[in-house]
């Protein structure tokens, strides 16, 4: 009877053994699998943070190319009242200048942010007019109407709405040369002529001619000639052109 009952509580320890033992194991498993669980989530909540972040940069880039998209439209561009051509307004770097034919009037402005919908390209700008003591947000509007460009702004200060009218379509005229420049620049008076027209089409297309002002600044060490011209467009814009290694960079 005895021997019986040392069998049978070996065998209930054993059975405890497994019991306890199979606990062991479940609590194994569902940890593991608690463990498994949290990594996926943390996986795919970095993965959104990932996919987010990568959308923003996207974001980001596209409003930067459409900023520069719209700068080079305006810029490269004449624009006029429509009906007024004598009334003109002219886009340059962070700046516009608007003239009615006998006096002007400049704005500067930083741009924000740019976009793109229905038609329509916007450039959101704070500006500042002369005398202002403060910046005003605004946006600068192009579009097109009957396959003509079209700029609009509040920001505007002669008018409110301005069309695009036709490039001078000629070469820009460059007046005034004079000895020493001639010699410094090895007298490529034609090549200055096309460096220069080809930045006014981009950035100043109304101008027909530049004037030689007579400054002249030379860089013995580096071999640079650096002059400056005057221009005939609405904003009077300055340019700088410089002779290096046998070429011209105009800027302005």
């Amino acid at each position: 009877m005895q021997k019986k009952n040392k069998v049978m509580l070996a065998a209930a320890i054993g059975m405890v053994a497994v019991i306890i033992g199979s606990t062991a194991v479940r609590c194994s498993i569902a940890h593991t699998v608690e463990e498994s669980a949290q990594s996926e989530a943390q996986a795919t909540a970095e993965s959104i943070v990932q996919d987010a972040g990568g959308a923003d940069a996207a974001g980001t880039a596209s409003a930067t190319d459409t900023s520069e998209e719209i700068t080079k439209m305006l810029q490269g561009n004449v624009w006029q009242v429509e009906g007024a051509p004598e009334k003109t307004i002219e886009f340059r770097d962070r700046s516009f200048v608007e003239s009615d034919g006998s006096s002007v009037k400049l704005t500067v402005f930083d741009a924000k942010e740019a976009g793109e919908g229905n038609g329509q390209k916007h450039l959101d700008i704070d500006f500042m007019r002369e005398g202002d003591p403060y910046t005003t947000p605004a946006s600068i509007i192009v579009e097109e109407r009957d396959g003509v460009l079209t700029v609009a702004s509040d920001a505007f200060a002669a008018e409110s709405r301005y069309v695009q009218g036709k490039p001078a379509g000629t070469a820009v005229s460059v007046s005034g040369l004079a000895e020493p420049y001639t010699g410094l620049i090895d007298g490529k008076a034609g090549e200055l002529a096309s460096a220069v027209g080809s930045w006014c089409a981009a950035h100043a297309p109304s101008a027909t001619a530049a004037s030689f002002d007579g400054e002249v600044y030379l860089d013995v060490r580096g071999g640079r000639v650096s002059a400056t011209f005057h221009l005939n467009d609405a904003a009077s814009t300055i340019v700088t052109a410089v002779y290096e290694n046998g070429s011209f960079a105009v800027a302005g």
